[in-house]
């Protein structure tokens, strides 16, 4: 395995608490480009926060065995998502589960996130369970390049949090909500059709 000790070094400190980036995915990459092998720099390029919708790993898996251990964590965050949606909503499971071995720190994120209050702290407990998770997946990696994987995948975090805009979000629930109630045959309070 690859050592990249000059570039490693030379990259600033992330915190799931800062309030901004201080380089952007794009950046890393960029300067990624100018130390790494071709293959390294593949898996790096490669290594995303979200997997597909068929639920299929990347073909980067095979380069990095913290990115195996995330994806599958990512599956099974989002088959328990998919599942406890479905139960609510009385819909049939098969069409949202994707095949794959439970993952029991992804069950209990999306369970916890599925009881929050609402969407937004919801979303917040997903990426600060994310994070973490990728940060214990990261532990005894140095220089290396699954520390830069994890990196990697940290920035893209921060960027995804970095997007949560709560007047924006209610405005876009409201939107939406208020759609929702034009088209609908509902009684009002009083027993009549609206």
């Amino acid at each position: 395995m690859a050592f990249y000790y000059y570039f490693c070094t030379t990259l600033p400190a992330l915190s799931y608490s800062s309030s901004s980036i201080p380089l952007s995915h794009s950046d890393f990459l960029d300067q990624a480009s100018r130390f790494l092998s071709k293959k390294d720099m593949d898996t790096l390029q490669k290594a995303s926060l979200y997997i597909p919708e068929d639920g299929s790993f990347p073909a980067s898996v095979s380069s990095s065995v913290l990115l195996g251990k995330y994806y599958r964590w990512e599956l099974g965050l989002r088959n328990e998502l998919a599942r406890l949606r479905a139960q609510k909503l009385q819909k049939a499971l098969d069409r949202y589960i994707k095949p794959g071995e439970p993952e029991w720190d992804a069950i209990r994120t999306a369970q916890g996130a599925f009881q929050a209050e609402d969407p937004y702290q919801a979303e917040l407990l997903i990426e600060k369970e994310r994070w973490m998770y990728i940060e214990a997946l990261v532990s005894n990696h140095f220089f290396d390049m699954e520390s830069l994987v994890a990196y990697g995948l940290l920035l893209q975090a921060l960027e995804r949090k970095a997007r949560f805009v709560i007047e924006l979000g209610q405005k876009g629930y409201k939107e939406v909500y208020n759609t929702v109630l034009e088209t609908a045959d509902y009684r009002n309070e009083s027993g009549e059709n609206k």
